[in-house]
């Protein structure tokens, strides 16, 4: 518990701080770390994906090469 108290207090980010969009986006998490979990439809699951970092956006690219972009709230 000590420990997920001090990456609170360290800034951590959420996930619910970012808004991810893409092409036939299901569902979409950034949590502030080096990937983000995109799902696309007509695929069962989602995977997580490398992302880059500029400001208070990343972006990316999922399997199937679909871009994605995430933005801070």
């Amino acid at each position: 518990m000590l420990l997920l108290t001090s990456f609170a207090l360290g800034g951590e980010a959420n996930a619910a701080d970012w808004t991810c969009s893409a092409k036939n986006m299901i569902t979409g998490n950034y949590d502030g770390g080096a990937t983000a979990y995109i799902h696309l439809s007509p695929y069962d699951r989602g995977n997580n994906y490398p992302v880059t970092k500029k400001g208070k956006t990343v972006t990316g690219r999922t399997s199937n090469g679909t871009p994605f972009v995430c933005k801070s709230n």
